[in-house]
């Protein structure tokens, strides 16, 4: 799993939540941020697991290995997003074969310009590609060779003071029905056109 390196103000016993939670509230689109529970963390992973067991339009099935991995850090936070949130050029959905990316969300206008023009490539959407040459569409993903996967995103916020202690910080994107719980535990059931939510983990390197 990649994470980013960050660097934030030493943290005491007593004050990592209120630390991380500041650090937060400056990302841009981060409207608001929550420490989510230990109870909700098992709560977020059964829905999850509830969802890994249907499929996705009929596709196939759906890991969400980014929310697995979020977790499992030391310290698990739910944010709530707006519009203006980037996750950069990052993908939020895949398709792997065994260990290898067959499709994947392109973020990148230039590179979905360069794949345009490749006849090795087929777009499912105007910004998930299929690379043609690794899998056979669709059959591989209706037999269940293939399946769909949200991966963590390495974060690049940061927040550097004297002081400072090394900490590495993932975040991933929830199912909907994980969305709208987030939403109504957190944020007051919260849900404008244009919110949304994701989970943010931390761990001590």
């Amino acid at each position: 799993m990649l994470v980013a390196e960050v660097r934030t103000k030493a943290m005491d016993d007593t004050k990592p939540n209120e630390v991380m939670l500041k650090m937060l509230s400056k990302v841009k689109g981060i409207v608001s941020a929550c420490t989510v529970s230990d109870g909700d963390r098992r709560i977020i992973l059964d829905i999850e697991q509830d969802a890994e067991n249907r499929s996705l339009m009929g596709l196939g099935k759906v890991i969400n290995t980014g929310v697995r991995a979020v977790l499992n850090c030391d310290a698990v936070y739910v944010a709530l997003t707006n519009m203006d949130f980037d996750q950069k050029c990052h993908p939020a959905l895949i398709i792997k074969k065994g260990d290898k990316i067959v499709g994947e969300e392109i973020r990148d206008e230039d590179r979905i310009a360069q794949l345009s023009g490749r006849k090795d490539v087929w777009f499912l959407h105007k910004n998930f590609v299929i690379y043609k040459t690794r899998i056979s569409f669709p059959q591989d993903i209706m037999q269940k060779i293939c399946y769909f996967e949200t991966p963590g995103i390495p974060a690049d916020w940061s927040i550097t003071g004297d002081n400072t202690a090394s900490r590495t910080i993932i975040y991933s994107n929830p199912v909907t029905p994980s969305d709208v719980y987030l939403k109504k535990r957190y944020f007051n059931g919260l849900d404008e056109q244009g919110l949304g939510t994701i989970l943010i983990g931390t761990k001590l390197l």
